[in-house]
């Protein structure tokens, strides 16, 4: 799903940063030298922020971990790569691992990287009101990611819930706001930093998918079986230190477009200041690394509902968050 991201210069105080990392030096359970991980994500996302600050800030190396980034142009082939053993995790669509499951290929999700459905829907036509109620859509076209994309389907439904016809018209990432400005479509419904990008010239948001579906399983960690049977200890430190990312970034909201800035030198500060406030006061940024059961049912419904799970049973057997579970409880112990 996405893109890049600039931001502003914050002046960070020693003293924060220990409160909640931690000294790494007093944790005498941790490898003396850096295991080198290789992870698979789509591409560089600005939704995947936990993923990036963890490494920025210093939290991965916390946990005696040096990750290497490698693109893979799709949450299927992401999912694909972990299988292989090319990658040891995975950053993506979580519910590719049910799907991979029922065709016999074993892995887990094992932690939250987005929670929330991220997608706004935007419009630049004065006229076009706040959209409170699915009925107002009556007359307006939508721009949307292609078929069968969570946000494809999610406009969809939003016009048969609401006894409308869907007018959607399809586009490739990159190509929704320039569908907007040319006039081609009454609303874009996009993703940060694209949103902000596109308030900040002028376009105003009219509803949120991420206040419509509260907690929802968009982007998770996936592992394989085997990595997990044989690296638990890594699994489990690779896991903390996305939770510290998480619980930092909520801690300290104004200081992660400071490492956004660092990471994606692409965008003017105030675009990203607006797109990291976004994410974060929406939860689609998790409060944890925990993907709850609530936010998991969601995902797996919304893919049996077009067809590609096919087993809810099956689906549900793919989520493990005893890692994540393990990770939120160490924090606490940590910051208490």
């Amino acid at each position: 799903m996405n893109r890049i991201t600039k931001s502003i210069v914050l002046v960070l105080t020693i003293s924060a940063g220990l409160q909640l990392s931690g000294c790494s030096s007093c944790n005498n359970d941790k490898p003396s030298q850096l295991d080198k991980v290789k992870v698979a994500q789509f591409g560089d996302v600005f939704l995947y922020m936990p993923l990036y600050l963890a490494d920025s800030k210093g939290f991965f190396k916390e946990e005696s971990i040096q990750i290497e980034l490698t693109n893979t142009g799709g949450d299927d082939k992401t999912f694909a790569a972990v299988i292989s053993g090319s990658a040891t995790f995975g950053i993506a669509d979580p519910t590719f691992v049910a799907i991979a499951k029922e065709k016999g290929q074993g892995g887990k999700v094992i932690a939250s990287v987005v929670n929330g459905v991220p997608f706004w829907g935007i419009t630049k036509n004065p006229k076009i009101p706040e959209i409170k109620d699915g009925k107002q859509l009556a007359g307006y076209s939508v721009a949307t990611f292609p078929s069968p994309s969570t946000a494809y389907t999610l406009q969809y439904d939003m016009f048969e819930d609401a006894g409308l016809k869907p007018n959607i018209k399809q586009g490739a990432f990159g190509t929704l706001l320039p569908m907007l400005e040319a006039g081609q479509v009454d609303i874009a419904l996009e993703l940060e930093p694209n949103v902000s990008t596109a308030v900040h010239q002028g376009a105003r948001v009219l509803y949120s998918f991420a206040d419509m579906y509260g907690d929802f399983a968009i982007t998770g960690v996936t592992a394989s079986d085997e990595t997990i049977k044989n690296k638990p200890e890594l699994v489990q430190r690779f896991v903390n230190a996305l939770e510290k990312a998480e619980k930092y970034a909520h801690t300290y909201p104004d200081s992660v477009a400071y490492y956004a800035n660092k990471r994606f030198p692409d965008l003017d500060d105030v675009i990203v200041t607006q797109a990291v406030k976004r994410i974060i006061s929406t939860k689609t940024l998790p409060l944890t690394a925990i993907i709850s059961k609530e936010a998991w049912e969601k995902a797996i419904l919304l893919r049996n509902e077009v067809g590609e799970i096919k087993s809810l049973e099956t689906a549900r057997s793919v989520l493990d968050m005893s890692f994540a579970q393990k990770a939120v409880e160490k924090a606490n112990k940590t910051s208490q």
